[in-house]
């Protein structure tokens, strides 16, 4: 019956979700409240509200900002869960074997496919370029498509070409798990604490208007905005290290057999 218990309650849950319950709107039905009055708001009063002329950034971080803050904590719980999960290393002294011409194959893995360029010198210059583009991207989110996740996975793409393309030179950005899991964290509170500040300023939590800077109400969305976006490319950008870090330590990349 306890293995059994599961089952049931995985059943249950599909089964409730799929039921039409008759107090929900019907999908698909343009006269629901969301096509009749919630996106027409958006639309008409976003920029006056936000101070933001991006209505995609004014509804993910301002109108539905505790919805983002949660899915900024379930992608730092997913690196943390990974952590978690390959924490223990595998037996040094377990071997696999495989064929001779599968190991002569991989000796010649990193060798660059035009002789006349070298990767790691690409790579280096490379990187730079991308990290001044996911500041961009984070800075310029706010009057344009981009914003905290965007940024935080272009970072995290540059750890991943120092790590696993150019392994063996120095690495720009150098993150032990431990550190990758902690800024994780750092990147949800930030989001969490601009939320505090709100409260602090007499307001609701996330409402930016009340964040207490001596700034006019629209600098106080903006900046309000900037804060959680800054949180958000921090959490996402560490999450992909730390999910990086604890592949590193199940397998090497410049292994030879």
């Amino acid at each position: 019956m306890k293995k059994a218990l599961p089952i049931i309650l995985i059943v249950a849950g599909l089964a409730a979700v799929f039921v039409k319950f008759s107090f929900l709107p019907q999908i698909g039905n343009p006269d629901d409240p969301a096509h009749v009055r919630t996106s027409d708001y958006y639309i008409e009063h976003s920029v006056k509200d936000t101070n933001s002329p991006n209505y995609v950034t004014a509804v993910i971080v301002d109108y539905r900002a505790f919805d983002t803050m949660l899915e900024t904590t379930v992608m730092f719980l997913a690196g943390l869960g990974v952590v978690v999960l390959l924490a223990s290393k595998p037996d040094a002294s377990a071997r696999i074997i495989r064929p001779r011409r599968y190991i002569e194959r991989r000796v010649h893995l990193g060798t660059p496919a035009y002789q006349s360029v070298n990767k790691d010198v690409m790579i280096k210059v490379l990187e730079p370029v991308i990290l001044i583009y996911a500041v961009y991207v984070l800075f310029h989110g706010e009057v344009s498509l981009g914003g905290g996740f965007q940024a935080g996975a272009l970072i995290g793409m540059v750890y991943i070409l120092d790590t696993m393309v150019s392994p063996s030179t120095v690495s720009l950005i150098k993150l032990p798990k431990e550190r990758s899991v902690a800024l994780a964290g750092a990147g949800t509170f930030i989001y969490t604490f601009t939320g505090i500040l709100t409260l602090a300023g007499g307001g609701i939590f996330l409402e930016y208007g009340k964040l207490p800077f001596p700034m006019s109400f629209a600098e106080k969305h903006s900046t309000g905005i900037l804060l959680v976006e800054i949180g958000v490319t921090i959490g996402v950008m560490a999450t992909i290290i730390t999910i990086l870090n604890g592949i590193i330590e199940r397998v090497r990349f410049d292994d030879d057999i």
